[in-house]
């Protein structure tokens, strides 16, 4: 009696460390099928302790030997339930309309049987299938690597299998102490194999996590980040996208700590500078600043980052993404452009008149009192004052054209037509200032067009041009086909225009000659939006070059 009672005190130890784990398990990562696993073993200890133990006469009893069975079929029940979570699968009602069989099978065998045996016979080998299943699960289909797997699942089926006699010794043999003593074993290896497993699984989630956030991080547009400020300030890790957007790589920056501070544009240093003194409270609102690229090409980005602080509260690094937004600050530079041009043709309807009228009386008297004798030694300088007269009113005609009243008269005509008309003009006006035109068009389908309107914009941009290279050069006129968009360049070889005047190109009264209004390129803008059409300059100090690119219209 005493062996008996010491082996099921063995087979609690086992019982028990599996509830333990499965306890500490779920307490520390909240998975819903430890806790049901850890139920389900809960209702077995209690069998061996109220049951096994022999605390009660269960066995001369029809409610105690039913609840004995019954105990059994719970517990094999929610075993299965946390399994099927445990392996992302559905629990199949038919689980639980079997359970519910065997309970009214049971209850037949309890009354026309009266072996213990036989009436223990259905339950126990039910217990003994579902444990088999459960073994081959964890041998078979868990997808892990290690050998936890296949320590719990063996375990399970030499468990099993070895449960299979327990109908017949239950009531009294030999064997019983034994069978206790090797069913806790079995049970502890199941508790060590199940803790093995479960840090096998959770090594391979994170692993299978860092692959999708590496896999993230490495194929994304943005720059991801992370900087490190204490003990020293170095970068981490920057993602792949860093040289599409700056031309320079990962390793260049891991090299070299100081880059990315020497890539940030003069204008911005002190911007910059401000953000990193005021950290971390600077960091609530994006950083907006320029960069130069590895060919020295100018790009806007912005900045969104998160403080990562050490255990004694200390700001360690900072994590965060760069975006370039070149594109937007365009878009937002053209919107500005169109806003200003707006307000400029308000302006113009509304005061150019009004300056016109008493300018037109000032030079009608100033021509009438030139004709007097009495002025004739002053004539020059009546011939002055009315040549200034005269620019300003051309200079208002041109501030007029500029009125968002107007209307493009559209109709179909051909490009290469207007400007084959105006050829002669604009070689006679090169010829003069010493440069040589070069007309190169091609094929191009007709559009629709203010024919006035475009020769306008041909000539603002061929003077433009011309002016552009005072001690003479070559300008080329060339129009072609792409996209499907027909595309007029002139190209000069000029000096350039300087970077703090080509942000601002387009506004009105900027320019960078000397008895320039200011006004052609805006009229150009003008013209170009009435039809639908955009301008692109790309300049250098070999040259500039417009390109007008006109989108298909319907007619």
């Amino acid at each position: 009696m005493y062996n008996v009672h010491s082996s099921v005190i063995s087979s609690l130890i086992g019982t028990v460390s599996i509830i333990l784990i499965y306890i500490y398990l779920y307490a520390l990562y909240r998975e819903r099928f430890m806790g049901i696993w850890a139920a389900s073993w809960l209702i077995l200890l209690s069998r061996y302790i109220v049951f096994d133990s022999g605390i009660l006469p269960w066995k001369e009893s029809i409610l105690g030997l039913t609840t004995y069975q019954m105990l059994i079929i719970i517990s094999v029940l929610m075993f299965v339930w946390g399994t099927h979570i445990f392996i992302n699968k559905p629990l199949n009602k038919w689980w639980l309309y079997g359970a519910i069989g065997v309970a009214i099978v049971n209850a037949a065998l309890n009354i026309l049987f009266s072996s213990l045996a036989h009436k223990l016979l259905l339950p126990i080998y039910i217990c003994c299938f579902i444990g088999i299943w459960v073994g081959s699960i964890f041998i078979h289909y868990l997808k892990l690597q290690g050998i936890g797997r296949l320590i719990t699942g063996y375990a399970y089926i030499l468990w099993s299998l070895f449960n299979l006699i327990t109908p017949f010794i239950i009531d009294g043999s030999w064997f019983l102490p034994w069978a206790y003593s090797i069913g806790g074993i079995l049970r502890l290896v199941i508790a060590l194999g199940t803790l093995m497993v479960y840090f096998e699984k959770t090594r391979t989630d994170l692993i299978k996590k860092e692959t999708q956030y590496r896999l993230l991080a490495e194929n994304a547009i943005d720059i991801i980040y992370s900087y490190q400020l204490l003990p020293e300030r170095k970068i981490e890790y920057v993602s792949p996208s860093v040289l599409t957007i700056t031309g320079y790589g990962p390793e260049e920056y891991y090299t070299n700590n100081h880059l990315i501070l020497n890539l940030i544009h003069l204008d911005d240093q002190s911007s910059f500078n401000d953000f990193i003194t005021n950290l971390p409270y600077s960091i609530e609102l994006p950083l907006t600043l320029r960069l130069v690229r590895k060919d020295k090409t100018i790009l806007w980005i912005e900045q969104k980052c998160v403080p990562i602080y050490d255990e004694k509260g200390r700001l360690s690094a900072l994590q965060g993404i760069l975006r370039d937004i070149s594109l937007r600050k365009k878009l937002e530079q053209m919107s500005s452009l169109f806003d200003r041009m707006n307000m400029v043709g308000s302006m113009a309807a509304t005061v150019a008149h009004e300056i016109r009228n008493p300018m037109t009386t000032v030079r009608g008297y100033l021509q009438v009192m030139g004709r007097k004798h009495e002025y004739q030694n002053d004539k020059e300088k009546f011939k002055l004052m009315i040549e200034e007269i005269d620019r300003a009113n051309a200079i208002i005609r041109e501030y007029l054209s500029l009125s968002r009243e107007k209307l493009a008269i559209l109709k179909q005509c051909s490009l290469n037509t207007i400007i084959e008309a105006l050829f002669p003009l604009i070689q006679a006006d090169a010829t003069a200032s010493k440069v040589s035109v070069n007309l190169d068009i091609s094929a191009v389908p007709e559009l629709l067009l203010d024919e006035n309107e475009i020769r306008q914009l041909l000539l603002n941009l061929v003077r433009n041009s011309i002016e552009a290279m005072p001690a003479g050069g070559n300008l080329d006129i060339h129009t072609f086909l792409e996209d499907h968009n027909v595309v007029l360049s002139i190209s000069d070889q000029g000096p350039g225009i300087p970077s703090h005047v080509l942000d601002k190109l387009g506004t009105p009264f900027i320019t960078t000659k000397d008895t320039g209004t200011g006004l052609g390129l805006p009229i150009c803008y003008q013209i170009a939006h009435r039809h639908n059409a955009t301008i692109k300059i790309n300049t250098s100090h070999e040259g500039t070059t417009f390109h007008v690119r006109f989108s298909p219209q319907l007619p």
